[in-house]
């Protein structure tokens, strides 16, 4: 079983978080305390929930062959590849993937569809990345998957 907090950087902020996802990552896989949740509101844009839901159906959708739908929550099931629940807070979406790491590609991938801001933090593996590379005009970083540091 492997938890995702994914987190939707502002655009303002995302030059300067580039090179910085080690403290990117600390901040946000703080303790939850006021400070923490400050500091999350002020880096991170809240998010659309409608725009996350329409990517997760349209891309996996096609793909799950049972999906689940309740207040703020999606189980989403595969029969070889395994589970995906998927619940909401404000400025953050929590995944837990049962099963294969395709698991989580796939919802990358569905996510990266809809915007290429997101930033994942997998705490219990102190991993973190961005969903989808990010291009400035200097360089680009690549991410595809969660970079382990």
């Amino acid at each position: 079983m492997r938890t995702y907090g994914i987190y939707k950087i502002k655009e303002t902020y995302q030059d300067f978080v580039l090179g910085r996802e080690r403290l990117l990552y600390d901040l946000l896989s703080a303790d939850g305390s006021d400070t923490h949740l400050n500091e999350v509101r002020y880096l991170c844009d809240r998010l659309e929930i409608g725009a996350i839901e329409n990517a997760i159906m349209k891309q996996l959708g096609k793909n799950f062959h049972t999906i689940d739908r309740g207040d703020m929550k999606y189980t989403l099931t595969h029969p070889l590849k395994g589970t995906i629940d998927v619940g909401f807070s404000s400025h953050a979406l929590h995944a837990t993937c049962h099963g294969s790491r395709m698991l989580d590609l796939d919802l990358f991938v569905a996510l990266s569809s809809a915007e290429d801001r997101y930033f994942a933090v997998m705490d219990e593996s102190c991993e973190w990345g961005w969903l989808k590379p990010i291009r400035t005009s200097d360089h680009v970083l690549s991410a595809g998957c969660l970079l382990a540091q």
